[in-house]
């Protein structure tokens, strides 16, 4: 038992990585993301996003990762091998969980393609492309249905309203991201957004006409009707998400 310990300790230790921030800017250190800073400087987990080691494992560690709003469980498979991966809702300690594309049980927290996923499923961490590593469905709380199959692609219908269309040999996991209060949390103060590396945002009509299209007048000053950014875009009633055609559509009503 003390060398199981000693053993999972030291593993714990190799799967932990050093996180370097980019406080919102990018490989030329321009600032592309406003309102954001280095924060506290949290461990980051190495986490299997590829999962297709076709083992069986159990769940030994249940871990609140600060870089991501979802739960991280450790996990010990069958033939030695250790891991993080992206907990499902409702699996506890001692669950058994499945990783890989062979297993036609869907059970919450197994693993699958979508091919073998039946019709009106609730899944979540799904690839985008295939074997490049599980990207979509990720934060605490989110979860895609599977409303339609053929023999090319399976539509799938997110929370935002939108359908995906995936290759039926993208990896997908069952059921809900763990963590489903997380948008009920409260900060309570303001030096819990600030160690999450938020910084205080200024109203626009609290600045100069140079500074922002809210900017300037005399007094407390409302903006204007069409409420705009820094850069002049409209903010309010437009969307700011740009669509990749053929990837998403959006549902008619």
């Amino acid at each position: 038992m003390n060398y199981l310990k000693y053993l999972l300790h030291n593993i714990n230790k190799k799967l932990k990585l050093g996180c370097s921030l980019k406080a919102g800017r990018n490989f030329l250190g321009k600032i592309c993301v406003h309102h954001q800073f280095g924060g506290k400087n949290f461990k980051k987990f190495n986490i299997d996003f590829f999962r297709r080691i076709e083992q069986y494992g159990y769940i030994y560690k249940i871990i609140i990762d600060y870089n991501r709003t979802a739960f991280i469980g450790g996990v010990i498979y069958e033939n030695g091998l250790f891991s993080y991966i992206i907990l499902a809702e409702n699996i506890i300690i001692g669950d058994k969980i499945y990783s890989g594309i062979l297993n036609l049980n869907n059970k919450i927290g197994y693993t699958n393609i979508l091919r073998n996923v039946k019709l009106f499923s609730i899944i979540n961490n799904m690839e985008n492309n295939p074997f490049k590593g599980i990207s979509l469905i990720r934060a605490a709380g989110s979860s895609a249905l599977l409303t339609n199959l053929n023999n090319k692609i399976a539509i799938l219908k997110l929370k935002s309203g939108y359908n995906i269309f995936l290759p039926l040999i993208n990896l997908v996991n069952m059921g809900i991201v763990s963590n489903a209060h997380h948008k009920f949390n409260k900060l309570n103060k303001a030096g819990k957004s600030w160690s999450l590396g938020i910084k205080p945002t200024v109203r626009g009509v609290a600045m100069n006409p140079t500074d922002h299209p809210h900017g300037g007048g005399e007094g407390k000053k409302s903006p204007p009707k069409a409420q705009r950014s820094p850069w002049g875009w409209l903010t309010k009633g437009t969307k700011t998400v740009n669509i990749k055609k053929g990837k998403l559509k959006k549902l008619k009503k």
